[in-house]
């Protein structure tokens, strides 16, 4: 019998026939809470924006739910995910993180990285739940082991995020795990990742310095469209005197939007 033949009935239970439509103007928590998580990665750059286009534009959001709930009742893992994660946020409808945990749980169990990923969030912003830093890296671990490379960068922030709250001792900052999971996340093509390790490289945060090795990660993380990625190389190749690759990553930086590399063309200009 497939693990989806073993939800369905409580699944059923689970859902409810009709969804509660969110405040018209939302608090300052929901706020705060937009977009935690994401929506499954059948298609990283298409489907799952697909889904978020399609709740913003919809003129029936109970429509839309109605065909959530008929695919999860299939055996949809992605639209089952995708409901916890509506859920979760509270953007669409109303929010209930009780059964969006419920509903993540179902769907990580069925092997969606994302939804392990969106356990992770829920339990990192302690939405419904008690905040809990280890509980959140074992579900980014199990994301990534998954195949969701985003959840290395989930990671290493979170090794390198001090706790202030006295009921979570059970997190300790750990400087090395952090670039570890970078590295990890780099190493399997995530561009955040890729420019957390080489701006450790360049500038010696944890590693030595290893100027070679930091810029083959930068010039990854720019050319994939990493903004401080492309401004750290154009500052690098100034310091080094090399005109050809300070001017051509300090184009590509401004072509992504930075100010500071608009301000060095600027500055430029300005010089005899």
């Amino acid at each position: 019998m497939s693990a989806a033949s073993n939800i369905y009935p409580l699944l059923e239970r689970l859902l409810p026939e009709r969804i509660i439509p969110a405040p018209g103007r939302p608090g300052r928590l929901q706020r705060l809470y937009a977009g935690v998580g994401m929506p499954s990665q059948r298609a990283v750059l298409g489907e799952s924006f697909a889904l978020i286009s399609r709740l913003d534009e919809a003129s029936d959001l109970q429509a839309v739910y109605d065909d959530l709930r008929a695919q999860a009742l299939e055996g949809n893992v992605g639209a089952l995910n995708d409901l916890g994660w509506i859920w979760l946020n509270g953007k669409y409808w109303r929010a209930d993180p009780t059964l969006a945990g419920h509903l993540l749980r179902m769907a990580a169990l069925q092997g969606s990285a994302a939804a392990w990923f969106n356990l992770g969030q829920q339990h990192y912003f302690g939405k419904g739940v008690e905040v809990a830093y280890a509980s959140a890296a074992e579900y980014y671990q199990q994301a990534f082991e998954r195949g969701l490379e985003h959840a290395a960068a989930a990671l290493g922030d979170l090794y390198e995020e001090e706790i202030c709250d006295s009921d979570s001792q059970d997190w300790q900052v750990d400087l090395q795990q952090a670039y570890r999971w970078f590295l990890r996340g780099a190493q399997r093509g995530d561009a955040r990742c890729r420019f957390e390790v080489g701006y450790r490289l360049l500038h010696g945060l944890t590693v030595n310095v290893d100027s070679k090795a930091a810029v083959y990660w930068l010039e990854l993380a720019a050319v994939a469209g990493v903004m401080q990625a492309a401004e750290e190389l154009a500052v690098h190749f100034s310091e080094v005197n090399n005109a050809l690759r300070y001017l051509f990553w300090r184009e590509q930086a401004i072509s992504l939007g930075s100010k500071l590399a608009l301000n060095m063309k600027l500055d430029d200009q300005l010089q005899p």
